[in-house]
């Protein structure tokens, strides 16, 4: 019932490292004169924001953590800090019920699964779920409190009370990590679209560029040319 919340941590440094490794590559300057700027690959400005929102724009910004970049960057560590204080309050939730499962309904609570905090959220005794069910002619379900084990029954009102509210505490907060991870999924991918966008702008801002182009006809060598921006 407790939810975890870990990286990866050496599957994060060696995408890291490859992903350095691409950008040597891929994103050389061109040397052609004294204010050539670098040209910025966008599927590595896509990369670095896959890994870390902003990373991407800063790489096309030249370094600069202005504008996208740092607000990218904070969104993701307010959304990382959202889902560990989600996650450790939840724990908590779930921690205190099933104690008070415990020691006031005096329930088995190893093993058991949301359907069994669900009934004894519902039902005061597995007696008044037997009759509800009963009831209402659910003859599949009357099986389920035949092992002890499935067995309850709170002392008071106050105890059942309570832990209903923790319950419902625990799964609202179960919905709320659900929402924090497809935040940062969403910050990722609209992160990595806007420094593709980002680094293809910088590149048509260069102001000079060479290409390497087929032989001209009956030479030897392939065609350079050079463009150059005033």
């Amino acid at each position: 019932m407790r939810s975890t919340l870990s990286l990866p941590v050496r599957s994060v440094l060696l995408a890291a490292t490859l992903l350095m490794a691409t950008i040597t590559a891929t994103a050389q300057p061109v040397d052609v004169g004294s204010n050539v700027q670098s040209h910025r690959a966008p599927a590595a400005a896509a990369a670095m924001s896959l890994v870390l929102p902003g990373l991407g724009q800063r790489y096309a910004n030249g370094g600069s953590w202005n504008g996208a970049a740092t607000v990218f960057a904070l969104a993701d560590v307010a959304v990382w800090l959202g889902l560990y204080e989600t996650v450790r309050t939840r724990n908590n939730r779930i921690d205190t019920y099933e104690a008070l499962a415990v020691s006031r309904a005096r329930a088995d609570v190893d093993g058991k699964d949301r359907t069994f905090f669900l009934n004894l959220a519902t039902f005061r005794s597995s007696d008044e779920y037997l009759e509800v069910q009963l009831r209402n002619r659910a003859w599949d379900q009357l099986d389920y409190v035949s092992d002890p084990s499935f067995q309850w029954e709170w002392e008071d009102e106050e105890g059942f009370l309570s832990f209903r509210d923790l319950r419902g505490d625990s799964e609202s907060l179960g919905r709320r990590k659900s929402a924090l991870i497809a935040a940062l999924v969403a910050n990722r991918i609209v992160s990595a679209l806007v420094a593709v966008r980002a680094a293809s702008r910088s590149n048509k801002n260069l102001p000079a560029s060479l290409s390497l182009g087929p032989p001209a006809r009956g030479g030897a060598w392939p065609s350079l040319s050079v463009r150059v921006d005033f």
